[in-house]
């Protein structure tokens, strides 16, 4: 067993420095996965995380907003994205029933969320109570 928490040290600390531990900030939505999605939500003040699968119509509505808001927000709020498909176990852990289903987290800790292809203006609202 000691040997698998090694493992799992030393990958937890690749994906910090592939996805975290860059200086300038992040203005994408960046992959998130069961394996990551703590270490993500934990390691930014404010993140919005996108449950989302390729089939599903207004997930695709949805995106570029995401993408604008990624940029738009820079530096104050890091954008995932969570293939329900792929990570079942989060999707089960936080009751996503339907998508797409924005989660929003500050500090670590969910706070608000959104449920279908809503407008940005909407989605600037619950941003701004998060940082």
């Amino acid at each position: 067993m000691d040997e698998l928490d090694e493992i799992r040290k030393r990958k937890m600390k690749e994906l910090g420095k592939k996805y975290l531990g860059k200086k300038e900030a992040i203005d994408h939505h960046i992959q998130v996965t069961d394996k990551t999605f703590d270490q993500v939500i934990g390691a930014h003040p404010a993140v919005v995380i996108d449950f989302w699968a390729q089939w599903c119509p207004p997930c695709h509505i949805i995106a570029p907003i995401i993408e604008e808001l990624a940029k738009d927000y820079a530096g104050k709020v890091v954008f995932g994205k969570l293939d329900v498909d792929e990570n079942k176990t989060t999707a089960v852990k936080y009751g996503i029933t339907a998508i797409p289903t924005l989660l929003f987290f500050k500090n670590g800790k969910l706070v608000d969320q959104v449920l279908g292809a809503v407008s940005k203006q909407h989605l600037e609202e619950k941003i701004r109570k998060i940082i």
